[in-house]
């Protein structure tokens, strides 16, 4: 469980970091630029789940369970992300070439297809060795790289909010930049301290990776587009501003998932290697704890983003401020969405996500067409909020069912949580 907890410390601090940059890159993008990039990271991320079939659930799995070994994960990891990035160069290439336009973000200029390619590739290698760390128990270090690497682009980025553009640079050109150099640091720390080699692999143990990448591949599709159609629909309907205001009120609402986030990627391994310690004891304890910590941030959530809205961010994006009050009900009670999936991706009863994924995509997809064409974001926003309920009832309901948890250990205190929770400090500072 102490691994948890420090884990959990540093990607915390990774992620308010990251939200740090991407509210500075709000603030000096403006609403359209903004929408521009916010659609850039949607579709980037729609076709780096389409082409890796799931491979990066699949890589930190299957290190967890050790049941394979390192030179065939690396020589798995390599080959998928060197098979992704060939995809995405000949399609985006294709693209170009018949529509005269950019495949991510639309644009008629040859250097922003060369900042897209070099986004998407970024993105590939900073997934696939984050699986990696988190596969070898390694994701304390890992995040303690990652942490460093952020919080020396946010120093960067920081000047350019008081007007001093030091290293001359623009918002959209930096941000295509985050992930690879963030991913550098990564590949290069860890082959220092694992060699490996290249080697084949049977056709039994490619027969498992691959089937369960298949799983998460569709139950992950399904989900992202639960996620982001909305910005689609909004952009097809509305303008790129109106998703640049709509992105900014999305990101204000994902703060109350941080916690739960990054404590399902730590769980994830913990539960499924056989090594573990991790008892049933521990993971309701948990669970409570972040839905009670996760209520708090709600309302802490509340009151920052009214602050940023009112004293930081261009007036433009304060329309979004509604939004956000219609969506936080929803990804509040998607917590449990988000824990139970571990669970449930550790335990590899993948096909309870599949379908609590589409539950939630037909809801979402169903309210944004009525809603967003008449009342815009908020539309989008109430969308939100009844597809994420939805999915996790569902997913409290099979995790009653499959499971020997009664509803009361998910919601009820237990007088030895907090005893638990001393106990885990105590460890931890030990």
């Amino acid at each position: 469980m102490k691994e948890i907890i420090k884990g959990g410390a540093y990607r915390l601090l990774y992620m308010l970091f990251n939200f740090g940059i991407g509210l500075l890159i709000a603030y000096l993008s403006g609403t359209e630029l903004f929408g521009l990039i916010s659609l850039m990271i949607v579709n980037a991320s729609i076709f780096h789940i389409i082409s890796g079939l799931g491979t990066d659930s699949s890589i930190v799995w299957h290190g967890a369970k050790k049941n394979t070994s390192v030179d065939q994960l690396m020589t798995f990891t390599f080959s998928t992300a060197l098979l992704q990035i060939l995809v995405f160069i000949i399609f985006t290439s294709l693209w170009l070439y018949f529509t005269g336009k950019t495949m991510l973000t639309g644009s008629i200029d040859f250097q922003v297809f060369l900042l897209e390619l070099l986004y998407f590739m970024g993105l590939v290698w900073l997934e696939k060795y984050i699986s990696v760390w988190y596969a070898n128990q390694m994701s304390m270090v890992c995040n303690r790289i990652i942490l460093f690497i952020i919080f020396i682009l946010f120093l960067v980025l920081l000047p350019l909010y008081f007007g001093l553009n030091i290293f001359n640079l623009d918002p959209f050109t930096f941000f295509c930049f985050l992930p690879i150099v963030q991913a550098i640091p990564l590949i290069f720390y860890f082959h220092k301290k694992k060699s490996w080699r290249f080697t084949s692999i049977s056709n039994l143990d490619l027969q498992s990776l691959l089937s369960f990448s298949f799983i998460v591949f569709i139950t992950n599709t399904i989900q992202f587009l639960a996620y982001r159609i909305d910005y689609w629909i909004i952009n097809h309907y509305h303008d790129v501003s109106e998703v640049g205001v709509y992105a900014q009120a999305n990101r204000f609402a994902q703060l109350i998932w941080v916690i739960p986030n990054i404590m399902a990627a730590l769980m994830i391994p913990l539960i499924a290697s056989p090594d573990s310690t991790f008892s049933k004891t521990d993971f309701s304890a948990l669970i409570r704890g972040i839905i009670y910590v996760s209520l708090i941030m709600v309302f802490g959530v509340g009151i920052l983003s009214y602050l940023l809205y009112m004293y930081f961010l261009p007036v433009d994006y304060l329309n979004g401020f509604k939004a956000l009050l219609i969506m936080i009900p929803g990804f509040y009670f998607f917590i449990l969405t988000i824990l139970l999936a571990a669970w449930f991706s550790a335990q590899r009863i993948l096909w309870i996500n599949f379908w609590g994924s589409l539950i939630c995509l037909a809801f979402i997809f169903i309210t944004d067409i009525i809603l967003i064409p008449s009342i815009g974001i908020n539309g989008a926003a109430l969308g939100n909020s009844i597809g994420y309920s939805a999915s996790a009832l569902f997913s409290i309901y099979m995790f009653l069912k499959l499971s020997s948890f009664k509803i009361h250990d998910l919601f009820i205190v237990q007088k030895n949580d907090f005893r638990k929770l001393l106990k885990w400090k105590f460890n931890n500072e030990k």
